[in-house]
């Protein structure tokens, strides 16, 4: 008599080339994914970049338009523009500004100082550049300029960046142009130094993002004068829109605090 004899089915094992294809397969998969994120933390970062640069540059114009609608001053040494350059200029000029916007120990009236300016300093503020150009701020309380006005005499022009405020970085074009009229009833026109105080600044800013900047490694780039900086700054790069410099242009009404 026979016994029926009960048989187990025994899974197959993985070959060692089915293991080797997997394994491939599944490293595909993560690099792939390594790479979509690492993508989309690059397009993150460069999208955040070029977002900063914006808001840096919009507070900068309105600190400027700030200052601007509230001149004050009618002798033709009570307001200075300096053309530094093809593509930068200086503006000082007296500006009513409240205590609470000057330093608590130096508030003695209204009457304050401003100077903007723009230069080439070492301290760049993004990983992998040298130097930057930024947009400068010298501002001087109602006390230090009473204490020059007593003397009949403004302060003292001083381009010196220790002595003032970035308000901006990576700054590649600063012109405030000041305006005023040829006649009552005329219309606008560029100011004239022996002209008094200008009616209207037109202002055209530009700065470009980090990622630009690091591109830009000498002062003579930063001056617009080699041609990497033109090819970034200047010339049209369709193929790369995010070495396009920001532009922002603004009209200021003098002396009107609106």
């Amino acid at each position: 008599m026979r016994r029926n004899r009960a048989y187990r089915h025994t899974p197959r094992a993985f070959s060692l080339v089915e293991v080797m294809v997997s394994a491939a397969i599944g490293t595909g998969v993560v690099l792939m994914m390594a790479l979509a994120i690492r993508s989309g933390t690059e397009g993150y970062q460069q999208a955040t970049g070029r977002i900063d640069a914006l808001v840096e540059a919009r507070a900068a114009l309105s600190i400027l338009a700030d200052d601007a609608t509230t001149m004050v001053g009618v002798e033709n040494d009570e307001f200075g523009w300096i053309d530094s350059s093809e593509f930068f200029h200086e503006i000082y000029f007296l500006t009513l500004k409240p205590a609470s916007a000057q330093d608590p120990e130096e508030a003695v009236g209204d009457v304050c100082y401003v100077h903007y300016f723009t230069a080439v300093t070492p301290d760049a503020p993004v990983a992998g550049a040298s130097v930057s150009r930024k947009l400068y701020r010298r501002f001087l309380s109602s006390a230090e300029v009473l204490v020059r006005l007593s003397s009949g005499q403004l302060p003292t022009l001083n381009s010196d960046p220790d002595g003032a405020e970035v308000i901006a970085f990576n700054v590649t074009r600063f012109l405030a142009q000041p305006l005023s009229a040829t006649s009552d009833f005329g219309p606008l026109s560029d100011w004239e130094p022996g002209n008094g105080v200008p009616e209207a600044l037109s202002v055209h800013f530009q700065v470009v993002d980090n990622d630009t900047a690091r591109l830009m490694s000498t002062e003579s780039d930063w001056d617009l004068d080699t041609l990497i900086a033109r090819q970034i700054v200047l010339e049209d790069n369709e193929e790369d829109e995010s070495n396009f410099g920001r532009n922002f242009y603004l009209d200021i009404e003098i002396g009107h605090d609106n």
